[in-house]
């Protein structure tokens, strides 16, 4: 997955996709994973909205699904 990817993803999406990337939320104090708004914000939209550093995030994001084991992800609807 590219950052560019990453960055457009919307956020309820990616922590349902790959449950490893609500350690990274958790970690960064962001109330995304239960949020409300988390189905219609993009991780670049909740970067943002926390004044945090979007391509370190993103980064940390890929990291996190990178190191997820085999079969980790569960599969949902295509990447919008």
């Amino acid at each position: 997955m590219s950052p560019t990817e990453m960055r457009g993803m919307i956020v309820a999406d990616v922590m349902e996709r790959w449950p490893a990337t609500v350690q990274v939320f958790n970690a960064r104090r962001m109330a995304c994973p239960g949020c409300v708004m988390s189905p219609f914000m993009t991780v670049a939209d909740a970067a943002a909205s926390y004044n945090l550093d979007e391509a370190e995030l993103t980064e940390a994001l890929i990291r996190a699904v990178s190191a997820a084991p085999a079969g980790a992800s569960r599969e949902i609807g295509p990447v919008r």
